[in-house]
C-alpha cells in the first residue's frame, strides 16, 4: 500500500498542493491561484483537465470563507442570481472555444500567460506596493460609473443599495463563466474590483457577493466539465488539497497575522480530506498510478511520479 502511494505520482500532487500553500506568506492570496500552472508545467496534464481540478481546489479552500460571508448578511442574493444566470452562456461559449483549441500547442501557452503576469505583478507588489484600484475621485472611474448607471433595463438591488441595468450583472457573469472555463482560477480576480470600482457597491457587500458567486461558479465549471468526476481526477484533487491544507494548518499555528484559517478549522479540513482520500483509495484500488498517462517535462521528477520520459 505504501509503495503504491509513494510511487504512483501521489507524492508529486501532495508537494504541488503544499507549494501552493507556501506561496501564501510569500506573495499573498494570489499564491493559491498558482496551482494551475504548477499542475500543467510539472505533471504535463493538459489545461482542459487541469482547469477544473484547479477550480475545485480553490473552491474547497474557500469553504470556510464562503460560510462566514453568507452568515454576515452582506451577500446580495438578487445580484448573485443575475450573475449566475449570466455565467451559463459564458461557460457554454468557453466549452466551445476549449473544444476548438485544445489540440493546438498555443492553447497551453495562452492559458499560462496570465499566471506569469500575475506572478510577476505579485512579486513586484511585495517588494514595492503600488495602488491597484483607482481612487473614488478618479476621473476615468467616474466616467465608467456614469456610463454604467445610464444603461437601460434598470432594477433595484436592495442589499447593494444600487439601481443598475440587468445587463451589467449578466455581462459580468458571462465574463467570469468564459474566462473561468478557459483560464481557471485567475478569473476570480475580476468580479470584486468591477463591483467596487464600476458600480460603487460598498466593499463588504461587493466582496461577500463576489466570494459566494466565485465559489458557486468554480464548482459549476468544474462539475459541468468532462473530467472532474473521474475517479482519477478526484484523487488528484484530494492529494492537492491535502498538501495545501496541511501547510495552512502549520501556518495557522505559527503566523501571527493574516492566518489562512483558525487552527481548529485547519485541523478539521485536514482530517476530512484525509478520511475522504482514504475512502476513495480503499474503495477503488484499481485506479492505478495517479499520473501513469502523463509524462513529466522535468526528467528528474519521473522517479517520484512512477514514470520515466
Amino acid at each position: 500500500m505504501m509503495d503504491s502511494l509513494f510511487f504512483s505520482g501521489t507524492v508529486i500532487f501532495l508537494l504541488l498542493g503544499a507549494a501552493a500553500g507556501l506561496f501564501l506568506p510569500i506573495i499573498g492570496n494570489i499564491g493559491t491561484l498558482m496551482i494551475l500552472p504548477l499542475i500543467i508545467m510539472i505533471t504535463g496534464i493538459p489545461p482542459e483537465m487541469a482547469v477544473p481540478i484547479a477550480l475545485a481546489h480553490l473552491a474547497a479552500l474557500w469553504v470556510p470563507g464562503v460560510v462566514g460571508r453568507w452568515q454576515s448578511g452582506n451577500v446580495d442574493g438578487k445580484l448573485l442570481l443575475w450573475l449566475l444566470l449570466g455565467m451559463i452562456p459564458g461557460i457554454t461559449l468557453g466549452n466551445w472555444i476549449e473544444g476548438m483549441a485544445v489540440h493546438g500547442t498555443w492553447f497551453t501557452d495562452m492559458v499560462l500567460a496570465p499566471y506569469l503576469l500575475l506572478l510577476v505583478g505579485a512579486v513586484i507588489y511585495r517588494l514595492r506596493p503600488f495602488p491597484i484600484l483607482p481612487k473614488p475621485a478618479n476621473r476615468q472611474r467616474k466616467k465608467v460609473v456614469q456610463w454604467v448607471t445610464g444603461l437601460p433595463a434598470k432594477t433595484l438591488f436592495n442589499t447593494s443599495g444600487i439601481s443598475i441595468s440587468l445587463f451589467v450583472p449578466l455581462g459580468l457573469g458571462f465574463i467570469f463563466g468564459l474566462t473561468g472555463k478557459i483560464f481557471g482560477p485567475v478569473a476570480v480576480l475580476l468580479l470584486s474590483p468591477a463591483l467596487m470600482v464600476c458600480l460603487d457597491i460598498p466593499v463588504l457587500c461587493a466582496v461577500s457577493t463576489a466570494v459566494v458567486f466565485h465559489f458557486i461558479g468554480m464548482l459549476s465549471i468544474s462539475l459541468t466539465g468532462r473530467y472532474m468526476l473521474l475517479p482519477l481526477n478526484l484523487q488528484i484533487l484530494l492529494w492537492l488539497f491535502l498538501g495545501t491544507s496541511m501547510i495552512f494548518l502549520g501556518l495557522s499555528f505559527f503566523m501571527q497575522k493574516k492566518k489562512p484559517y483558525p487552527a481548529p478549522v485547519a485541523v478539521v479540513l485536514v482530517l476530512i480530506t484525509s478520511a475522504t482520500l482514504w475512502a476513495l483509495i480503499t474503495s477503488q484500488p484499481d485506479i492505478g498510478p495517479v499520473i501513469k498517462h502523463f509524462s513529466f517535462p522535468i526528467q528528474l521528477l519521473g522517479w517520484f511520479g512512477g514514470v520515466r520520459g
